[in-house]
């Protein structure tokens, strides 16, 4: 999905530069809003999601030499 997103935005900017250059205002102006919502889009919401953690829950035995149990509180269970 990232590398659609990219491909769209690269298009729009460059869509939108030729069609300035050839003097359709208009087009060109839809599409350089478009690349650039784009790339907001891909900057802020894959930004965030690199870093989102995983909770992890340890569900093994912390001391295997005792029958203590599962542990999935992530923490120590011997004394």
């Amino acid at each position: 999905m990232f590398f659609l997103l990219l491909t769209g935005m690269i298009i729009s900017f460059v869509v939108g530069v030729v069609f300035l250059l050839n003097g359709e205002m208009v087009f060109g102006i839809i599409a350089l809003t478009a690349g650039i919502l784009l790339l907001l889009f891909v900057l802020f919401y894959y930004g965030k999601k690199k870093y989102r953690k995983k909770k992890k829950l340890d569900c093994t035995p912390d001391c295997p030499d005792f029958d203590c149990g599962p542990d999935c509180d992530g923490g120590p269970n011997c004394d």
